[in-house]
């Protein structure tokens, strides 16, 4: 009986344990609403550490931003075609300014980003976010360079 019992086991989840189907698994997948508040942190402590001259943790916060909107596109495909081009074109520009360590440009791309970004917020009927730097540097990080 006791061999039974553990073949039983071995074969199917363990007390406690639940098998969930794909459709179950994407359901609980974050959608924009759970991501975009990082992705508008990063993007806040991108601004202040490049005025700050700390191009390495503006440019680490950038690449970290880019993740995050991959993963967008991977958990909300209808999203595709807008989060591609602005990683391409709005987000390019700013990649290339932190890569020179212009802060005029970067300054300048971050803000037409900001502007673009506010405009795919009105594409999808959601006008009610608009989103904006806020106006003091992020207290949780050193922003000099070291």
């Amino acid at each position: 009986m006791e061999d039974a019992v553990s073949e039983t086991r071995a074969e199917g989840p363990a007390a406690g344990e639940r098998r969930y189907s794909v459709e179950e698994i994407f359901a609980i997948q974050p959608g924009l609403a759970r991501l975009m508040p990082e992705v508008g942190n990063r993007f806040w402590k991108c601004w202040y550490a490049a005025e700050a001259g700390n191009w390495k943790l503006a440019d680490w916060q950038l690449k970290e931003l880019k993740k995050l909107l991959r993963v967008c596109i991977f958990t909300r495909p209808k999203y595709i075609e807008d989060l591609e081009d602005y990683l391409r074109a709005d987000l390019g520009p700013v990649t290339a300014a932190i890569a020179e360590q212009d802060f005029a440009a970067f300054d300048a791309a971050y803000l037409a980003a900001v502007d673009r970004a506010n405009w795919y917020h009105e594409k999808w009927n959601k006008e009610y976010i608009v989103w904006r730097r806020p106006d003091m540097p992020p207290p949780d990080l050193d922003l000099r360079p070291r």
